[in-house]
């Protein structure tokens, strides 16, 4: 009979993180697990014969005097080593336990360790496909584990064990071609990892059980049978929309509250949509008021499968939202079910046949290897196919090339798995809904497009309406880089090398008759001609940027020069942009004649060579896109574009880019949308400055807006404080490192006086990184949960790590001053570090505002202040998201209160929110008041 496996669960820690630099073990926890079962514990503190550093103590709660009494490890060593003999190492990132335990056995004379060993991580990154987290404690708080000592080798050794169990199960649960496939790719995980999927396999070879009815298989993939999509009927005749108190309150019974706010929102919102105004519509809805629902629930009244409302938000997480929690929250009142539906670019999903393809190839990669195991466990999951579902922090790895859509070359119906094909699904579901949710990028793109993905638009709602102007101009936005292009001349290579482009299709011509030879050898010269013309030409730029430039600018790491062809374009350079833009479209004709020449027989070659062509009708286009770019800069001349060269003086040419911009993007949103859409509302938390819309106005290219400001429920004078500390020295009189110094000390400040989550907006993330490397070093910070972006994983991660901590510190910019929903104890202090302008070294706010001042206009007056308005509206809209909150808004920069700017600033924030000046000592005090007082 076979001996059965065992499994020792392990989890140590240690006063570091280096057995040979003299770190040492100060507790060791294991538990053993037989037939599935955990069937005995060893836990025990170590006395290190050294000093435990302080922030491992708070981490751990282990102190030098709590284990002055315990073992020495030389007294244990036998012990552990025999309680490990023959079993399989379990460890959640086992690389580290195993590699310091066998360490420190072997300083004690022990022989190395030689078990097996299985990562955790890595199995719950293929088995749990959607996670944004694979920390112990958001893994294990998922599934209600109960964790009693975080970052004790007992209690995390006991929930590993529980994990473990978990995720075994999970895969037993999966079909057995998907586990096969599995076992196949698992060769090269971490340590034996993939014996832990074969014997698996084996178990569920033994005892197989029926396939489930919500999955199929095809080709020897197990997917997510799609539900049917049902039409709704015109429902307007049977309900009416609840247009009194009464009815709405009949409506919402006691599953939604009621808002007085809400109810003038919704109110307006189906007016407005109602009747035939002429004029687009703003409505500010302050933070609480429930806009969301303040217009879904009058549009699900209006929109029909025949004439849909599309609502266009800020991101795909926004997107994802408002299908996932906001309709579905809609859906529990209403009498009737709303048919919803979201929009995006094919990339977003998965092409199945490319998969199955891609699962062919050899993958020596670790990394790939989880990838690909990860999507055989998502895809029996997935009814959409949205790679956005994986919550990866990025997607720029070749493999997601390799497997996203990007449409057909030939006809649809051609693809093995067109019945099954998730963006083609996603098409069907847009036809069958009256509400289809995209976002801004998608919206601007696909104005910009020849072929339109959306429907016709009759009624649009653009929610976070603040954004869109900045989007239109991002998406209008064009980079040439030389660096890319050479990337780009490169793949597509020569004939003679086998792995190019070129090389592929020359292989591919010996046996289709219709691929001309002497296409690819032109396109061969060519390719040639243009890396040498364009390496010249590019020396001539850095020449002309270095004579425009002068010798001060040119101290600078970064350059950015702006270029004006008009009154800086000499012969010679005129002369070298026609001969690389001739070489450019030749190369271009010429790819797009091969791929046609070899799609012409597309009948010969297998799948394999059709995406061939396929890839290299996307390189082309690439290409070809860059050589469009090439020519805008060097043939147009637009009077509403700023455009200029930006490179490092460290590696100039290569990093040689050349960046072409709107000025104001209200022309490109009036002529694409204002124009062609009767009914468009707008709506946002920060549209107006001061009771004014008319710098929102400006920026979409708008007149005439019907506007509608509704303010929030909150008692700011009650809930709320800003204060700004009295011995503020002013920002532009501080060295940097003084600087840093001084948010430092006002942050410590609050440590020390508080013991509530603490958010920390910066404007600059280098000046963000320096903070939290000294932060780091502070005894008061430590214990503390310390988040920062950039540092901590993906934003989502870092919020949801924030909002379950207890007195953490969140250091964010950018994207942390907005949308971040962190009501009651997760969030009660804000500190702004400076008042949020844009940085006026940034190249497109330095030729823009270069580019304004031309035009005679004031570039802080039009554009810095009122941006800077918004967004510090942004950011103090973060901290009181209930009626119940209380929250604190520290400004780190006196200029808000000794500026005339400062005070027109003021005079934005919600009325009746106390301001004042507090010394740094006081601020202390006064924190344990006003919040403590919350608690009563």
């Amino acid at each position: 009979m076979k001996h059965k496996d065992t499994y020792a669960v392990v989890d140590i820690e240690t006063t570091g993180g280096n057995v040979a630099s003299g770190d040492r073990m100060i507790q060791f926890g294991c538990v053993l697990i037989e037939d599935d079962q955990i069937v005995h514990r060893f836990a025990t503190d170590i006395n290190p014969l050294i000093s435990i550093p302080k922030q491992i103590e708070h981490l751990t709660g282990l102190s030098n005097k709590s284990v002055a009494l315990a073992p020495y490890f030389e007294d244990i060593a036998a012990t552990i080593y025999n309680l490990l003999d023959g079993c399989i190492i379990i460890a959640h990132n086992i690389q580290f336990d195993y590699v310091f335990l066998s360490g420190e056995l072997q300083r004690c004379g022990m022989p190395p360790l030689k078990n097996k060993g299985i990562d955790t991580v890595e199995l719950a990154q293929v088995l749990l496909p959607t996670e944004s987290s694979y920390r112990l404690n958001d893994l294990v708080s998922k599934f209600n584990i109960e964790h009693t000592n975080p970052h004790q080798a007992d209690s995390d050794a006991a929930v590993t064990a529980e994990l473990f169990l978990v995720l075994k199960q999970k895969l037993k649960e999966l079909p057995l071609v998907t586990v096969e496939k599995m076992v196949e790719l698992s060769e090269n995980l971490t340590m034996e990892t993939a014996y832990f999927f074969k014997t698996t396999l084996t178990e569920m070879k033994n005892r197989p059980i029926p396939l489930s009815k919500l999955l199929m298989i095809k080709n020897g993939l197990a997917i997510k049978v799609k539900q049917p999509i049902f039409e709704q009927k015109n429902y307007r005749e049977d309900a009416r929309y609840p247009a009194n108190l009464d009815h709405k309150e009949q409506l919402f019974q006691t599953k939604l509250t009621i808002r007085n706010q809400q109810i003038k929102m919704m109110d307006a919102v189906y007016d407005y949509f109602s009747s035939n105004e002429p004029n687009h519509f703003a409505i500010e809805a302050a933070t609480g008021v429930g806009k969301t629902l303040g217009y879904l629930l009058p549009l699900a009244y209006i929109a029909t499968v025949e004439d849909p409302v599309v609502i266009s938000t800020y991101t795909t997480l926004l997107q994802k939202q408002l299908l996932d929690k906001d309709m579905v929250q809609l859906n529990t009142i209403l009498p009737f079910t709303v048919q919803a539906a979201i929009l995006k670019s094919k990339n977003h999903y998965i092409h199945l046949t490319k998969f199955e393809e891609a699962l062919k190839d050899p993958a020596d990669q670790k990394v790939e290897v989880v990838y690909k195991m990860k999507l055989l466990t998502w895809l029996t999951e997935t009814e959409t196919g949205d790679l956005d579902e994986l919550n990866l922090t990025n997607y720029n790895h070749l493999f997601w090339n390799k497997i996203r859509h990007r449409g057909w070359l030939t006809k649809p119906e051609e693809d093995q798995w067109y019945d099954e094909d998730f963006y083609l699904h996603a098409q069907h579901k847009i036809k069958h809904a009256s509400v289809i949710i995209t976002n801004h990028s998608f919206l601007c793109h696909d104005l910009n497009r020849k072929e339109k993905e959306l429907p016709r638009i009759g009624k649009l709602i653009v929610d976070e309406a603040q954004h869109l102007p900045d989007v239109a101009m991002e998406a209008s936005s064009e980079v040439f880089g030389y660096y890319r292009m050479q990337q780009v001349i490169k793949l597509i290579g020569h004939a003679s090398d086998e792995k190019s482009f070129l090389g592929r299709i020359t292989q591919l011509s010996q046996q289709l008759s219709k691929i001309e030879p002497s296409h690819i050898e032109n396109m061969e010269m060519n390719l040639f001609s243009l890396e040498d013309e364009l390496t010249d030409f590019i020396y001539q730029l850095l020449v002309y940027c270095k004579n425009t430039a002068g010798s001060e600018l040119y101290q600078q790491e970064q350059l950015d020069i702006q270029f004006n062809r008009e009154t800086q374009w000499n012969l010679t350079l005129r002369k070298s942009s026609k001969k690389v833009l001739a070489l450019m479209n030749e190369i271009s004709y010429l790819g797009f004649e091969l791929v046609n020449q070899g799609l012409d027989e597309s009948h010969q070659i297998t799948q394999r060579e059709r995406y061939l062509l396929e890839d290299f009708f996307d390189m082309i286009k690439i290409f070809e896109g860059q050589k469009d770019i090439f020519y805008a800069v060097f043939q147009e001349n637009e009077d509403n574009e700023v455009t200029w060269f930006s490179y490092k003086e460290k590696s100039p040419k290569n990093s040689f880019m050349i960046k072409r911009s709107k000025v104001n993007s209200s022309k490109f949103i009036k002529e694409n949308l204002l124009d062609k859409i009767a009914l468009i509302l707008y709506t946002g938390a920060t549209l107006e400055i001061n009771g004014s819309f008319s710098y929102f106005e400006t920026q979409l290219g708008e007149e005439n807006l019907k506007q509608l400001i509704i303010e929030s429920p909150y008692d700011y004078k009650k809930q709320a404080r800003l204060w700004i500390p009295k011995e503020l020295r002013p920002i532009k009189d501080l060295s940097r490192k003084d600087y840093v110094h001084m948010i430092v000390e006002q942050v410590e400040n609050i440590i020390k006086n508080s013991v509530e989550n603490t958010m920390v907006l910066f404007n600059s993330y280098e000046i963000l990184q320096e903070v939290y490397f000294a932060l780091q070093k502070k005894p008061s910070a430590s214990g503390r949960e310390l988040l920062a972006q950039g540092f901590s994983g993906s934003r989502e991660r870092i919020l949801k790590r924030f909002f379950r901590s207890t007195g953490g510190i969140l250091l964010g910019a950018d994207s942390f001053w907005e949308g971040v929903d962190l009501p009651g104890k997760s969030l009660s202090i804000i500190v702004i570090t400076r008042l949020p302008f844009e940085s006026p070294d940034r190249p497109f706010v330095k030729v823009k505002h270069r580019y304004l001042e031309q035009k005679h206009l004031n570039p802080f007056t039009i554009d810095s202040l009122p941006k800077a308005t918004l967004r510090l509206k942004q950011g103090f809209g973060r901290l009181i998201r209930s009626e119940n909150d209380k929250g604190i808004m520290i400004v780190l920069d006196n200029r808000l209160i000794q500026t005339s700017y400062g005070k027109q600033i003021i005079r934005s924030l919600p009325k009746g929110l106390p301001i004042e000046e507090v010394t740094t000592e006081n601020i202390g005090k006064k924190l344990k008041n006003f919040l403590n007082a919350a608690e009563k």
